[in-house]
Protein backbone atom coordinates (compact mmCIF):
# COMPACT_ATOMS: atom_id res chain seq x y z
CA UNK A 1 0.00 0.00 0.00
CA UNK A 2 1.10 3.54 -0.65
CA UNK A 3 0.11 6.95 0.75
CA UNK A 4 -0.62 9.71 -1.72
CA UNK A 5 -2.87 10.59 -4.60
CA UNK A 6 -2.90 10.29 -8.36
CA UNK A 7 -4.07 13.18 -10.50
CA UNK A 8 -4.90 13.22 -14.19
CA UNK A 9 -4.31 16.36 -16.21
CA UNK A 10 -4.24 17.62 -19.78
CA UNK A 11 -1.79 20.27 -20.94
CA UNK A 12 -1.49 22.70 -23.78
CA UNK A 13 1.86 22.62 -25.56
CA UNK A 14 1.99 26.32 -26.43
CA UNK A 15 2.63 25.92 -30.17
CA UNK A 16 0.46 28.44 -32.02
CA UNK A 17 -0.32 25.99 -34.87
CA UNK A 18 -1.33 23.07 -32.60
CA UNK A 19 -4.94 21.93 -32.21
CA UNK A 20 -4.68 22.35 -28.43
CA UNK A 21 -4.84 26.14 -28.89
CA UNK A 22 -8.57 25.90 -29.67
CA UNK A 23 -10.71 26.83 -26.63
CA UNK A 24 -12.80 23.64 -26.85
CA UNK A 25 -9.73 21.35 -27.05
CA UNK A 26 -8.87 19.72 -23.69
CA UNK A 27 -5.13 19.66 -24.36
CA UNK A 28 -2.57 16.90 -24.66
CA UNK A 29 -2.77 13.95 -22.34
CA UNK A 30 -3.85 12.48 -20.11
CA UNK A 31 -0.75 12.80 -17.95
CA UNK A 32 -0.70 11.27 -14.49
CA UNK A 33 1.16 12.41 -11.39
CA UNK A 34 1.52 10.51 -8.12
CA UNK A 35 1.99 12.95 -5.25
CA UNK A 36 2.91 12.17 -1.63
CA UNK A 37 4.52 13.84 1.40
CA UNK A 38 7.93 12.56 2.54
CA UNK A 39 9.48 14.18 5.64
CA UNK A 40 7.22 17.22 5.21
CA UNK A 41 8.12 17.74 1.55
CA UNK A 42 5.91 17.02 -1.43
CA UNK A 43 7.29 14.43 -3.84
CA UNK A 44 5.80 13.94 -7.29
CA UNK A 45 6.30 11.05 -9.67
CA UNK A 46 5.18 11.57 -13.27
CA UNK A 47 3.49 8.46 -14.68
CA UNK A 48 2.43 7.34 -18.14
CA UNK A 49 -0.39 4.91 -18.83
CA UNK A 50 0.93 1.39 -18.40
CA UNK A 51 1.88 -1.21 -15.82
CA UNK A 52 3.55 1.23 -13.39
CA UNK A 53 0.46 3.46 -13.31
CA UNK A 54 -1.77 0.41 -12.73
CA UNK A 55 0.49 -0.78 -9.90
CA UNK A 56 0.54 2.63 -8.17
CA UNK A 57 -3.27 2.99 -8.56
CA UNK A 58 -3.74 -0.41 -6.90
CA UNK A 59 -1.38 0.51 -4.04
CA UNK A 60 -3.13 3.85 -3.44
CA UNK A 61 -6.54 2.11 -3.46
CA UNK A 62 -5.28 -0.44 -0.91
CA UNK A 63 -4.12 2.38 1.35
CA UNK A 64 -7.54 4.09 1.08
CA UNK A 65 -9.24 0.82 2.07
CA UNK A 66 -6.84 0.51 5.01
CA UNK A 67 -7.64 4.06 6.18
CA UNK A 68 -11.37 3.39 5.84
CA UNK A 69 -11.09 0.19 7.91
CA UNK A 70 -9.06 2.03 10.57
CA UNK A 71 -11.75 4.72 10.74
CA UNK A 72 -14.47 2.11 11.26
CA UNK A 73 -12.40 0.40 13.95
CA UNK A 74 -11.95 3.71 15.78
CA UNK A 75 -15.69 4.40 15.64
CA UNK A 76 -16.42 1.01 17.22
CA UNK A 77 -13.73 1.60 19.85
CA UNK A 78 -15.19 5.01 20.74
CA UNK A 79 -18.65 3.46 21.10
CA UNK A 80 -17.19 0.86 23.46
CA UNK A 81 -15.44 3.57 25.49
CA UNK A 82 -18.68 5.60 25.70
CA UNK A 83 -20.61 2.51 26.87
CA UNK A 84 -18.26 1.73 29.76
CA UNK A 85 -19.83 2.62 33.12
CA UNK A 86 -18.24 5.22 35.43
CA UNK A 87 -18.46 5.12 39.25
CA UNK A 88 -19.08 8.10 41.57
CA UNK A 89 -15.37 9.06 41.68
CA UNK A 90 -15.25 9.45 37.91
CA UNK A 91 -13.18 6.31 37.43
CA UNK A 92 -14.07 3.50 35.11
CA UNK A 93 -15.59 0.56 36.90
CA UNK A 94 -13.29 -2.38 36.66
CA UNK A 95 -14.83 -5.67 35.84
CA UNK A 96 -13.92 -8.63 37.93
CA UNK A 97 -12.26 -11.37 36.06
CA UNK A 98 -14.02 -14.70 36.46
CA UNK A 99 -12.43 -16.92 39.08
CA UNK A 100 -10.69 -19.94 37.63
CA UNK A 101 -12.45 -23.21 38.24
CA UNK A 102 -10.78 -25.42 40.80
CA UNK A 103 -9.83 -28.85 39.48
CA UNK A 104 -7.81 -31.62 40.98
CA UNK A 105 -4.21 -31.25 40.03
CA UNK A 106 -3.24 -34.85 40.66
CA UNK A 107 -4.65 -37.42 38.26
CA UNK A 108 -5.95 -40.74 39.58
CA UNK A 109 -3.27 -43.39 39.62
CA UNK A 110 -3.66 -46.35 37.34
CA UNK A 111 -3.60 -49.82 38.95
CA UNK A 112 -1.15 -51.40 36.52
Amino acid sequence: MRRGSITECYRRCGKPSCACVAPDHPGHGPYYAFTTKVDGKTKTLQLRPGPLLTKVEREVATYRDFRSTCGKLLEVNEAICDARPVDATGQEKKRRSPTPSRTRSSPKSKPW
